[in-house]
């Protein structure tokens, strides 16, 4: 897993530093998550792109016709015919992490996953959003997600910070505090 997200993080550096200099940072994000989104949608293109008998070429140009398709431009075009041609479908989703990481680290922002028993309100999510640029001192962007198996409260997690503010993580620490004395 390591060496996939080291990978990963060279293709989003290199399409990262050709994009900044462009000053085409942000557009490209959305077009490569939304050439993801192409690939995600039909799985036997995924497989195709995948499958190492097929000749490097064709693969990247199957791959340059979905980015066009999708609406990507030249850069994001030719990383995903580079990426089919060299054998790395199967990392484009670290690729897109990777390089929305770099992206949010350029802008001053990180992204918060919050998972929450039921959907935050506008206020919680206000609230929550404020406490954590505070704490961090950056732009909070917050991805929420609806957790059914949580009791009550949120998790959120900001790489690898993680706030447990839910039911079942207070009763786990009473217990701990009560089974020490």
């Amino acid at each position: 897993m390591k060496g996939r997200q080291a990978t990963a993080g060279r293709y989003a550096k290199a399409l990262f530093m050709l994009t900044s200099e462009a000053g085409t940072a942000e557009a490209a994000a959305s077009e490569l998550e939304q050439f993801q989104d192409a690939v995600r949608q039909s799985p036997e293109l995924a497989a195709a792109l995948q499958r190492p008998w097929v000749k490097p070429s064709e693969r990247r140009a199957v791959a340059v016709a979905v980015a066009e398709r999708a609406g990507c431009g030249k850069s994001v075009q030719d990383l995903a015919g580079l990426v089919a041609a060299r054998g790395r479908m199967d990392h484009l989703g670290e690729i897109v992490e990777a390089y929305r990481a770099l992206v949010d680290e350029a802008a001053g922002r990180v992204r918060a996953t919050v998972r929450s028993a039921l959907a935050l309100t506008d206020d919680e999510r206000r609230r929550l959003a404020g406490g954590l640029q505070r704490a961090l001192g950056k732009h909070v962007m917050l991805e929420e997600r609806v957790d059914a198996s949580l009791l009550g409260g949120f998790v959120a997690q900001v790489g690898s910070l993680i706030l447990d503010g839910t039911l079942d993580g207070q009763l786990e620490r009473m217990r701990e505090r009560l089974a020490r004395g």
